[in-house]
């Protein structure tokens, strides 16, 4: 079963260098720095799922997006401590990283345009990550467990909007059939 959940970036919970607009549903960042930003939601049960749109990139950051606890370090990249779980990802591939452990590069990356979803899956405590629609690399983490916000990392080189409210598509993850 979904929880759909509706949620936005969180104003008192960003670094300072992080610009909300649109209702707080889209974050920039005035620093080169990567500074992170939480979601408005706190979860410890069912299964979640939300996208961030790209709405800029330019010079080839890599944002990262994830789950992070409320105590999450704010002045780093997003998975550089013990209190998030992050895929970070430039535009031609992507890494897991939590702990500063960076696993699992995965060809694949983001540019203007491009959709990340986040599916957190706390009845069998794993998280997953998706580049439009599609599966970006194995099963994230597994074996995650208690209270987690949506987080996000990003310099000033991209600006992202948030998506929530979002059942998981049925086909999510399915290669995509060519012809049609």
């Amino acid at each position: 079963s979904m929880d759909v959940a509706w949620f936005t970036f969180d104003p008192n919970s960003g670094h300072r260098d992080i610009i909300l607009s649109n209702d707080n549903q889209t974050a920039t960042c005035s620093s080169y720095d990567d500074r992170v930003v939480l979601g408005t939601a706190a979860f410890s049960k069912g299964v979640h799922y939300w996208e961030l749109h790209v709405d800029r990139y330019d010079n080839h950051p890599d944002p990262a997006f994830g789950v992070a606890r409320a105590s999450v370090v704010k002045d780093m990249m997003l998975g550089k401590d013990d209190k998030a779980w992050a895929m970070y990802v430039d535009n031609n591939r992507s890494w897991f990283m939590h702990c500063n452990s960076h696993t699992n590069r995965t060809e694949g990356g983001v540019c203007k345009g491009a959709t990340v979803g986040v599916l957190l899956d706390l009845n069998k405590h794993t998280l997953t990550f998706f580049i439009n629609g599609q599966q970006q690399g194995p099963t994230a983490f597994s074996h995650v467990d208690g209270v987690f916000m949506p987080a996000l990392s990003l310099n000033r080189n991209v600006q992202v909007t948030l998506h929530t409210g979002l059942e998981v598509p049925t086909n999510l993850g399915r290669p995509k059939l060519s012809g049609n």
